[in-house]
């Protein structure tokens, strides 16, 4: 039995160190696994930090294994991040264990009939004509239609009932439990805004993240310039309805990422939106590859416990765990033809903070495993 929680941990501070707690508190003496975004994050940038030290982190902050979510579903829309991650769940768990998550309401019943009003084609139907009048941008235009709209007012409750919609869908033996969030805690936004975000992390987050280059997407800016300006992708994910010619042509007269996206930002694109666009130009990603359910996991971080899961499961679960990145023993072509497209994003990570770091810096890296 296990308890699994979807995460960013961007950065990992006492907010989710109180829900691994809540976690545990939860299902005693059950190994809690974490499912991580890898280098990019659902609003469309490179994680602040790394997807290693994050892990680490969480390992010190109590949890028992640490698993990626791989590239593209890390960086997609909140119902692509949920179902991706999800998916890589289907692939682990066993009847009875338990996906826990942060949430506003902290009410199932609540988010399982959001889930099943906005899954309906008869919603679906009715949000589509609505968009297509009004221009509103698709999150904008499913609150104002929908009879709750303070439950899509947090992101935390709309990935909540993304998680229900995908776990009906994938693994509908799996617990659902969402944990009221706590008040006292910054929130990751909040934090990451503040200016000095070490400062507000518990004192082994702060020492594990000290030690790694802060990315931003910035960096790679004069890249996906480039891109844009030579050979944009024309079916990128999220890149219809005009955006990705958009991007294009704002991207002659633009120095740099931040006057790109003031130039192509309008009332139907959010920013997270017109972000993940140029990522996705970038490395090629379209709405069928996000569609696709990821084939592999990667191994982070874990303690014994985590191992010990790693170890019992290895005959049952039915996706692929890369313990070393350079090695894909067990990879299906297909699998390692998605792999691929993960390095190249790990590789445009590379260029994402000040001192660009060489190419192969994830492939020849080491997953932390704790001996406690």
């Amino acid at each position: 039995m296990a308890v699994f929680i979807v995460c960013e941990f961007d950065p990992f501070h006492y907010g989710h160190e109180y829900i691994i707690n809540k976690a545990h508190e939860l299902r005693p003496g059950e190994p809690v696994i974490c499912i991580m975004s890898g280098n990019f994050v659902q609003r469309g940038r490179p994680a602040l930090y790394d997807e290693y030290l994050r892990a680490r982190c969480a390992i010190e902050g109590g949890a028992d294994l640490v698993l990626s979510l791989p590239f593209p579903w890390c960086c997609g829309s909140a119902e692509h991040f949920a179902r991706g991650a999800v998916s890589v769940i289907a692939g682990l768990c066993s009847p009875g264990d338990v996906l826990v998550f942060g949430s506003e309401c902290g009410d199932l019943e609540r988010l399982e009939r959001a889930a099943k009003i906005l899954s309906s084609p008869e919603f679906e139907q009715k949000l589509a004509r609505h968009v297509k009048a009004t221009r509103q941008p698709y999150a904008a235009a499913r609150q104002a239609l929908f009879d709750d709209p303070e439950l899509l007012s947090s992101q935390n409750d709309i990935l909540g009932v993304e998680y229900v919609k995908a776990c009906s869908a994938l693994c509908p033996d799996l617990n659902v439990i969402p944990v009221k969030r706590s008040r006292s805690f910054e929130s990751s936004t909040e934090i990451r805004q503040s200016g000095s975000v070490l400062t507000h992390l518990p004192p082994y987050s702060a020492r594990i993240l000290s030690a790694g280059a802060r990315a931003d997407l910035e960096y790679a800016g004069r890249l996906i310039l480039s891109h844009l300006r030579e050979s944009p992708y024309e079916k990128a994910a999220d890149g219809e309805n005009g955006l990705i010619g958009r991007l294009h042509r704002a991207s002659f007269d633009s120095p740099d990422l931040a006057a790109l996206f003031s130039a192509a930002s309008a009332s139907g694109f959010t920013n997270a939106r017109i972000r993940r666009v140029c990522i996705f130009s970038y490395l090629g990603v379209s709405v069928a590859d996000l569609r696709e359910a990821p084939l592999f996991t990667q191994l982070l971080a874990g303690n014994r416990a985590g191992t010990s899961f790693l170890a019992d499961t290895k005959k049952t679960r039915r996706i692929a765990v890369l313990t070393k990145p350079s090695k894909l023993t067990g990879l299906s072509p297909q699998a390692c033809r998605r792999y691929s497209l993960q390095c190249r994003a790990d590789r445009l990570y590379c260029f994402c903070t000040e001192k660009v770091q060489p190419a192969a810096a994830f492939i020849k890296a080491t997953p932390y495993i704790s001996e406690s």
